[in-house]
Formats: C-alpha cells, structure tokens, sequence
C-alpha cells in the first residue's frame, strides 16, 4: 500500500481542475483528474462495498470508463483502489507523487489511507454558485450553494482530525492573483521545488493560465437581492474563511420564497438537461426514476455519459 499518499480536495468549480492541471504540469507530479469513485460507495463509518456492486458501479461511471485503468478482480477493496493509484504511478515514476482529485467524501480516505495528507482549495462562494449556474447544475444562486456547504462543512470537521503538518490550505484569488507563491507553498509540502513549468499546462489543454477576472466576478453577476440570499445563507462561513461581506442587507428567503426557489431550480436544472441531452435521452432519465430495470437504468447512464464527456474541455496531455 502507498503509506501516505497527498489529494487535492475542494468544492466543484472551486478551481481544483486548474491547480490539478498546474501540479500535473510539474515533472515530478503526476495529477489525477475526479477519483471520487474510490471513496463514494464507502460507508460513512468505514464499511466497503460488496466488490461486485462496485464493479457494477465502476462499468457506469463517467470519469473511470475514459481513465484506462484497469480492475483486478484478484484483491480486495482497499487494495484494488490503492493499485488504481499504483497505476498512475507507472513503472518508471514510482518515487514521485501522485495527486487524485477528489471533491466529497474524502473524510473516508483515511479509511484506506491512515496517513493520507491533503491540499484543500477553497474558493468565494458567491463565485462558486454564480459559476455552478452557468454550468447547469443548479438554478438559482441558494441552490447553487449546496456542494460548497457540503464541501466546506466537511473540511472543517475533517481538519481537526488530522495533524496540521498533514495538510495545505490555499485561497483560488490568492492563486490567481500570485501562483509562484501559492505553488511554491504546494511544492515545500510535497518536499519540490517550484518550477515555471507548472504553467505549461495552457499549451496541451483546453484551460488557459489563470484568469484575474474570474476572481469576484461576482460583483457583476450578482444583483442585490441574489447577494442578499447568498451572504445570507453562508456569511459566517464565509467570514470564517476570511472572505469578507459585501455590507449589504442578509436575508433568509420566506416559505413562499424558499417554494418558488425549489421550482425555479427544478425547471432550470430540466431545461438544462433537455438542451444538453435532448427530448429522447431527457425522458429517459427521467423515466428509469420510475422504471425498476436496471438494464435500462444502465443503457440511460451510459448514454448520458457520453453526451457529457463529449463536453468537457480537454484537460489531459
């Protein structure tokens, strides 16, 4: 088993694929893109899955079916996920670390990994729900904070159960705004030094080198009352993490509100979905809710997850 093996850890459209891709970049760090799928069908207190449900998982999840790994059916759960990172090492880099990307769950990696240390990556929330709107994941600015909370709350628990030195916590705008700094205090973790290199990235990939503008963009896509509901519902969590209030009224939408927020974001995330996917493929996913074949359920997953890799932006060399 890797004995303390390092993961990026971080809300969704927190900026962890770009500092993925920077620590990618370096020569002597080998970055792994979403591996959720090693810890999402553990149980919160530790317990493994049945290894032939989670081959059947595995055979329909989105990121595993393009990662070229291979499964061997010969160990054991613990095993065979530490020998998915054993094969991103690959035979010729096995002194060099390797960093899986993973944005829930990774309290449970110490179930696996007892040693395991962490880079954790946070970004401003009102940037983080304005930037999950325009992805089509949720429809409304309070829904659209969902995964952050999720994300953040368990990072706060989790950090008081590991030694200080285990981790590295860095800010997406002091990222952007200084990334040899930032970097270089990733590399003094892992022991490297920094090198320009880690920005070469831009030249294989669909992602550009970071963006000044995408920090606080916020303050021109959200309007007052958005604000209002954002820095209501997570301003001292936000005041916590040393981002700081816009000044403007904090509000907690009303029942009626908190109703007509539901159905917004129900419709948004629909029409989304039937313009990414089409009338066909929309009613089905909506259909295997409802229709107890998991064949169908199957063929439905698959073809959705087609639809979505063709996509995402080119991220691998």
């Amino acid at each position: 088993m890797i004995q303390s093996p390092v993961f990026l850890v971080g809300a969704e459209r927190s900026g962890t694929t770009m500092l993925h891709l920077m620590l990618d970049s370096h020569p002597e760090i080998t970055g792994c893109e979403g591996f959720e799928f090693m810890v999402e069908m553990v149980g919160e207190r530790g317990e493994r899955p049945e290894l032939a449900e989670y081959y059947e998982y595995l055979s329909r999840h989105a990121i595993f079916s393009t990662s070229e790994l291979s499964i061997d059916r010969s160990l054991d759960y613990d095993s065979l996920v530490n020998d998915f990172l054993e094969q991103r090492h690959g035979v010729d880099n096995q002194d060099q670390p390797v960093i899986p990307m993973v944005h829930f769950g990774f309290s449970r990696l110490l179930n696996i990994w007892p040693e395991a240390r962490f880079i954790h990556l946070v970004r401003d929330p009102r940037d983080v729900t304005s930037s999950v709107i325009e992805m089509g994941w949720a429809g409304t600015v309070w829904h659209g904070l969902d995964k952050w909370i999720e994300s953040e709350d368990e990072w706060t628990e989790f950090a008081k159960k590991i030694d200080a030195s285990r981790f590295v916590e860095l800010r997406y705008s002091d990222l952007i705004a200084d990334h040899p700094t930032e970097l270089g205090k990733v590399c003094a973790f892992l022991g490297l030094a920094y090198t320009d290199e880690m920005m070469s990235y831009a030249d294989e990939t669909e992602y550009t080198v970071p963006d000044p503008s995408r920090v606080e963009a916020w303050k021109a896509k959200l309007g007052p009352d958005q604000l209002s509901l954002v820095e209501g519902r997570v301003g001292k969590m936000m005041t916590d993490r040393g981002f700081a209030l816009s000044g403007g009224p904090l509000r907690q939408p009303t029942g009626v509100e908190r109703f007509r927020l539901q159905w917004q974001n129900r419709l948004v995330k629909w029409r989304m979905r039937l313009d990414r996917f089409g009338p066909r493929l929309f009613v089905e996913s909506l259909l295997i809710r409802v229709i107890p074949s998991d064949s169908y359920h199957k063929s439905v997953q698959l073809r959705t997850n087609k639809v979505e890799r063709s996509r995402r932006k080119k991220s691998w060399r």
